[in-house]
């Protein structure tokens, strides 16, 4: 036979029971997943000369094509201005660049972290891993993530490309709805 604590106890779990199930089933009724508005945006780069490397220990010679080797630490940055269609400047490109595993330009690790300022707001993106550097040979496309936005952005998460020479970028977004 029970007593009248266990009993107690058990009604106290029953109800805690019965609230958490409520709670969950409310939180997913209702409106469910937001619905999401694809949409794609395509710029092209225009180089701006603001670029800067900076040469963590152990130092490297840097001739005309950049660093003979890259370390651990070492980073990159550099702006963009962004175009529309038209060739309009509609926006700007920041990014920099953390290298995270040794070696030449062109078979080293980065991680590289960007914003897009652009009509509406704006977009983070990130790409990792040697896309970096093999995006940087001529032709060669660079794939990312987008992470987020502001403005009419907010929300938005997706992916990018950038082809280089000249670098044309083409983001393919996933907006909620309001």
């Amino acid at each position: 036979m029970t007593n009248r604590y266990e009993r107690g106890a058990r009604a106290a779990s029953a109800l805690v029971l019965i609230v958490a199930v409520a709670l969950t089933l409310s939180a997913c009724g209702g409106g469910g997943n937001p619905k999401l508005v694809e949409k794609t945006l395509t710029f092209t780069e225009r180089d701006t000369d603001f670029f800067s490397f900076f040469d963590n220990i152990p130092k490297t010679k840097i001739d005309a094509d950049g660093p003979e080797q890259l370390s651990n630490g070492d980073q990159l940055t550099f702006a963009s201005d962004l175009l529309d269609a038209s060739k309009r400047d509609v926006g700007d490109l920041d990014v920099t660049c953390i290298f995270t595993r040794p070696g030449r330009m062109d078979d080293s690790s980065a991680v590289c972290t960007g914003v897009m300022t652009i009509p509406g707001g704006s977009l983070t993106a990130s790409v990792g891993g040697t896309a970096f550097t093999q995006g940087a040979q001529e032709g060669a496309i660079t794939k990312g993530a987008i992470l987020g936005g502001t403005g009419d952005y907010a929300g938005a998460s997706g992916d990018f490309e950038s082809t280089n020479e000249p670098s044309r970028d083409t983001i393919h977004l996933f907006l909620p709805t309001q």
